[in-house]
């Protein structure tokens, strides 16, 4: 997208993010399949990342972030909205998440941060 287009700006924060893959079955003892990766910026409504496989596009996952100066781990709904090869040997591949507004989300604590870091 190109960035006149974009709604709000991209800030270069790179921190831990977790993404779920797989969720595990409620009454079964399997677990689910997590991916750790890098962020590589952030706004009020994405993320881009940097991760060991190929995602699918249009798929929604949970992805938890664990932001510079946040309380714990921030827990978010994104749709995967693009997945490109990268230059990283060990992390061949990039991604880009819209963060959606869903219930049992902290999405209302992410929009406060990331407009804080705005300023």
């Amino acid at each position: 997208m190109s960035e006149q287009r974009r709604k709000h700006l991209r800030l270069p924060i790179e921190s831990t993010a977790f993404i779920e893959l797989l969720s595990p079955r409620l009454g079964q003892s399997e677990s689910g399949r997590m991916l750790t990766c890098q962020t590589i910026n952030v706004s009020r409504r994405g993320l881009q990342v940097i991760v060991s496989e190929e995602l699918t596009v249009g798929a929604i996952l949970q992805i938890g972030v664990d932001l510079p100066g946040a309380d714990g781990t921030l827990y978010l709904a994104g749709e995967v909205r693009w997945c490109l090869p990268s230059n990283d040997a060990q992390q061949p591949w990039m991604a880009g998440f819209q963060i959606l507004n869903a219930d049992d989300s902290d999405i209302t604590r992410w929009v406060t941060m990331i407009a804080a870091m705005d300023t």
